[in-house]
């Protein structure tokens, strides 16, 4: 049985935040009903809405009396509020999500992104030729989880004190875990002159050896993800410049421009055969989604699914006693009982204890997230530390915050019985390793439900535990190139055979575009997943085994490019200068900086019309302005920004609902 069977849902949600939560709670056993914002529910024609509009029914029910969830994206026309609703059903966990907090400005990921800065962040691509659109929609996928997590540690919290909650996020706060110190970082660079001198600015940084694209012989593009010594020293034994590893790192750019070389040698099928057979480098292609739909780690993990004709994403996490059942129906649903107790402040996962056993970035970031929400997480970790405390000091910060550590060596009797101590009285264990690597170091599943058979137990790696990448390392930039992603947001990568200059070119624009979030991507599936076992015990009493890897996780932060149909549209392009999808959702650069102007729907066009009537004679638009490029709109858009700066702009059209940051 899916561990949400039975709960009722109602969906108040228009576009793919709220989609996507909406449908993973679906996906486990929840009866969704959605509600149609008619004023709002253009932003469901997305050819990826066909995925995420699975497993709900439609309706103009507006009854909220047994609901147990209501989810609500502002703005709106449905005019619902949670204290009248609560007044009448005080056990509903009641969620709203905005863009920024601000009622009025549309959910659109690239406006948020735009006043965020992460755009400005981007500016590197191509450069420093001003701010790049940001083509991943992190923001989204990250508040599509944490809205799910939100909801389910509520529900764990409701279970003990018979009292629902009013839970608030946004875009913007989905943004967070992709911050990782850079903050702090921009903050330090603008105070210390010292700083700046013995940390080379992004823009003029080449990749590290350990990440570096490389080209092979039929001009096609491989990432490598070697971020640990013994990785790289593994993949240099194996293409045959092991005797290069001398020379580092005095000679770094002569080693590169080796390693270009030899890349260049054989095809990049030839190379991953060798390496897939040897099973000690990190390195993947770089895949256009309609190749990641059929690649061998995705579809022999369940990652990808079919539904009335439409290949699509499976589902979240794999729960081992009780898995996802995605349909295209609804499923039934009563509401769960609610027995009566005393409502409480304190943080829903307040008794829950997590037991981290993970280095580096993913499965500990997303342990961070529980212990956000109350729960008490004990890190173990090697002697020594985890790596990421040397690597990255700011991002083992954000990693690592309200967690209690040990260091222990898990490769010893002595260790192993310490921390089976600590696992007898834990609810959930985590950890980040590879197939096998749990069984000997005295922590894999079997062992630890004979000492807590209770006990949630999650297994977070880089490819998953089927396919040929099942035993094969994995860092953030092998699902950044897997997944189509990075090379969208770097505007492709040539296939003609390139000369050292432009390999090295190309490999710097492609590296600066395989941004971090494909470890915040998976950290985000972490928390929630966890929660579905947790929310699953709660139902049945019973612990379990659960599977996710960083292929499932980024496949669902790129959501827009993850279906197939018969006529789906082709993906726009973000234009050669990287400024965005199509006329009326891109960068312009203003008079002084630039501006995001977010227009996704028709009245939003015709109401800036109206605003701007004076200035300029718009020329016709089609419904096509909002899927592809337009040479004469944009020519005119750009004109027209060049008239005043952001800031002037951005005062003009505040409190108009037309998005302009």
């Amino acid at each position: 049985m899916a561990p949400l069977t039975g709960l009722k849902v109602l969906d108040l949600s228009s576009g793919p935040a709220g989609g996507l939560a909406t449908m993973i709670l679906a996906d486990f056993g929840a009866n969704v009903r959605r509600v149609i914002d008619t004023e709002y529910d253009s932003l469901n024609d997305m050819p990826s809405a066909r995925m995420w509009l699975r497993g709900k029914v439609t309706t103009n029910d507006f009854d909220t009396s047994d609901v147990d969830v209501i989810l609500v994206s502002l703005p709106n026309s449905h005019h619902c509020k949670y204290e009248a609703i609560a007044a009448e059903n005080p056990s509903v966990v009641y969620c709203e999500v905005t863009s920024m907090g601000n009622e009025a400005l549309p959910m659109y990921e690239g406006v948020v992104s735009a006043k965020a800065g992460r755009m400005k962040q981007m500016d590197a691509i191509l450069g420093n030729k001003g701010p790049c659109y940001s083509a991943v929609q992190v923001a989204t996928h990250a508040t599509a989880m944490n809205v799910v997590s939100g909801i389910l540690a509520a529900l764990h919290k409701r279970r003990r004190t018979g009292y629902g909650d009013k839970l608030t996020t946004s875009l913007l706060q989905g943004l967070m875990p992709y911050d990782m110190g850079m903050s702090m970082q921009l903050q330090i660079r603008e105070q210390r002159s010292d700083w700046t001198r013995s940390r080379p600015h992004p823009k003029r940084r080449m990749p590290t050896l350990l990440y570096q694209p490389v080209q092979c012989a039929d001009g096609k593009w491989l990432q490598l993800g070697n971020l640990l010594d013994h990785l790289f020293e593994n993949f240099m034994r194996i293409i045959g410049l092991e005797d290069q590893l001398a020379l580092l790192p005095e000679a770094t750019e002569t080693v590169r421009n080796q390693i270009l070389e030899t890349m260049q040698t054989k095809t990049r099928d030839q190379w991953m055969d060798i390496f897939v057979k040897d099973g000690s480098v990190a390195a993947h292609p770089y895949l256009y989604p309609e190749e990641t739909l059929v690649d061998p780690d995705m579809t022999m993990n369940g990652h990808i699914t079919e539904l009335s004709g439409v290949t699509q994403l499976g589902p979240l996490a794999k729960l081992t006693k009780t898995p996802a059942e995605i349909t295209l129906s609804s499923k039934e649903g009563t509401g769960w009982k609610v027995s009566p107790g005393k409502n409480s402040s304190d943080a829903p996962l307040n008794g829950v204890t997590v037991i981290e056993i993970a280095t580096i970035i993913a499965t500990p970031l997303g342990a961070s997230f529980l212990r956000d929400m109350g729960a008490r997480v004990i890190k173990v970790e090697a002697v020594g530390g985890d790596p990421l405390r040397e690597i990255h000091y700011d991002g083992a910060l954000r990693c690592n915050q309200g967690k209690e550590s040990i260091s222990i060596n898990l490769k010893s009797p002595e260790g192993q019985a310490v921390v089976h101590q600590l696992i007898r009285k834990a609810d959930i264990v985590m950890h980040n390793f590879r197939p096998g690597v749990p069984e000997r170091l005295g922590i894999n599943y079997d062992q630890l439900t004979k000492l807590n058979p209770s006990l949630i137990y999650l297994s977070a790696n880089g490819y998953g535990t089927a396919g040929p990448g099942a035993k094969r390392p994995s860092t953030h930039p092998i699902p950044g190139a897997a997944m189509g992603g990075a090379d969208y947001q770097a505007g492709g990568a040539p296939e003609e055979l390139l000369s050292i200059d432009e390999l090295r070119d190309t490999s710097q624009r492609l590296f600066l575009a395989n941004e971090v979030n494909p470890d915040p991507n998976t950290a985000v599936v972490v928390c929630a997943s966890t929660l579905l076992g947790l929310t699953a015990r709660d139902q049945t009493g019973e612990g379990q085994q659960i599977f996710i890897d960083m292929f499932g996780a980024n496949a669902y932060a790129n959501f827009d490019a993850m279906v197939d149909f018969e006529g789906k549209p082709m993906r726009p392009t973000l234009g050669k200068d990287l400024k965005g999808p199509h006329p009326l959702y891109r960068l312009y650069k203003a008079n002084e900086s630039w501006v995001f102007l977010g227009i996704k729907r028709t009245r939003e066009w015709e109401a800036f019309c109206q605003l701007t009537e004076e200035e300029i004679n718009w020329p016709e638009v089609s419904d096509h302005a909002f899927r592809e490029d337009n040479g004469e709109l944009t020519t005119a858009l750009t004109e027209f920004f060049a008239k005043k700066t952001a800031e002037e702009w951005e005062d003009f059209f505040k409190g108009t609902a037309i998005a302009c940051v």
